[in-house]
């Protein structure tokens, strides 16, 4: 019973440090967007962060779209953006470089990618 109680104790300390929001460096990242129907558009990606929160608003072809639902995992960027009406879900996988790459699915299930670099020191 009291090695139970050791090891419950044990998990309970290491909990809040395995539970620690994962982070994206702020500022000006560059990158490409490409949709579904197209080629690659050059984009920036201002990251901000506000607490635990993360914030990505990206800028291309004129546009700036804000990101919805921005969640950092250790090796994955995942958020949503809505250009005119139609929810876009994007998983960006973390490169050996500290980019992010990958693919984002509209609602028709049309597949564009995204690749942000960051900033530079």
């Amino acid at each position: 019973m009291r090695s139970l109680l050791a090891l419950v104790a044990v998990t309970l300390l290491a909990l809040p440090t395995s539970l620690e929001a994962q982070k994206v460096t702020p500022g000006n990242w560059t990158g490409t967007i490409s949709p579904p129907d197209g080629g690659a558009v050059d984009a920036t990606f201002d990251v901000r962060q506000s607490g635990d929160t993360t914030k990505i608003t990206m800028n291309a072809a004129g546009r700036t779209i804000e990101t919805t639902d921005v969640k950092v995992e250790s090796s994955r960027l995942l958020f949503t953006f809505t250009p005119g009406g139609d929810s876009v879900k994007c998983t960006l996988l973390l490169q050996t470089d500290k980019s992010y790459s990958g693919d984002c699915i509209d609602a028709r299930g049309g597949k564009g990618t995204i690749v942000m670099s960051p900033p530079k020191s």
